[in-house]
């Protein structure tokens, strides 16, 4: 095990580049020092050479993790646990190749960008760029919220602001978002918990669609499948009514081969 530890009593800028295999693991958190600590992922492995490569530099309020050299190196990787604890609302940016990425606690911007690691972010209040072409993307809250996947399914508890979700085949799930959504992926299905405003456009080619509304909100629907059924549960006013509430809310739904479903979303407990 190798350790680093750097007085910070203000939220950091963290820069992790490149991490090649096993996981890096951030955590925003009440404290004013800045602690680093990098083990072997498997017990009892060899990994001195690795961790000699390792630089880590702490300057002006910028904290700098360096992994080994990728060139001809990741065949032989042995995996490297990165753990890092840092004040609450600091910036990530972090890149690796198959590495796991978690950040865990407050955090102001975040990127995240990984070839066929796991992505797990749990509340950044800036804006928050994940990346990975395999890997499952999780993210709990976030302000304004990019998400690109090609495989890998994603989860987004809550987006405050816009949201951009692009997958091929992975799954794409929602909760609550009230700005801008964007939302497509060829085959995997898109399930959205409770949208409450804004515009949302979200297609898929062969996965099914069901949306779910914030009830008493005016909607304006565009809704289109090819050979899937389309359906609309929503209530139905008539056009010119003084009582129907202007539309808060555009939804446009497209499809191919898949079903399409519009329902008022519940209520909460």
């Amino acid at each position: 095990m190798t350790t680093w530890e750097f007085p910070c009593p203000e939220p950091a800028t963290i820069s992790v580049t490149p991490w090649a295999s096993g996981s890096v693991a951030v955590s925003g958190e009440a404290t004013d020092v800045i602690t680093v600590e990098v083990i072997g992922s498997k017990p009892n492995s060899n990994v001195d050479d690795q961790l000699e490569q390792i630089k880590v530099s702490f300057e002006n309020g910028r904290l700098s993790v360096r992994g080994p050299k990728l060139s001809g190196l990741l065949q032989r990787w042995k995996g490297l646990e990165l753990t890092i604890k840092a004040p609450a609302g600091s910036d990530c940016d972090i890149h690796t190749a198959a590495a796991d990425v978690a950040l865990v606690g407050q955090f102001g911007s975040v990127v995240a960008h990984t070839a066929s690691g796991d992505v797990t972010s749990t509340a950044a209040t800036g804006s928050a760029t994940l990346e990975t072409a395999s890997g499952d993307v999780f993210v709990d809250r976030a302000g304004n919220l990019r998400v690109a996947t090609a495989s890998g399914d994603v989860q987004v508890g809550r987006a405050n602001g816009d949201l951009s979700i692009s997958s091929v085949s992975g799954d794409l799930s929602i909760g609550d978002v009230s700005g801008q959504v964007g939302a497509q992926t060829i085959s995997g299905d898109i399930a959205v918990r409770d949208i409450s405003g804004g515009q949302a456009t979200l297609s898929t080619t062969s996965g099914d669609m069901r949306v779910m509304v914030t009830p008493g909100i005016g909607v304006y629907l565009d809704l289109s499948s090819m050979s899937g059924r389309v359906r609309s549960d929503l209530d139905e006013q008539p056009a010119g009514d003084s009582a129907t509430p202007e539309a808060s809310l555009e939804l446009r739904c497209r499809s191919i081969s898949g079903d399409i479903q519009v329902s008022k979303a519940l209520a909460a407990a």
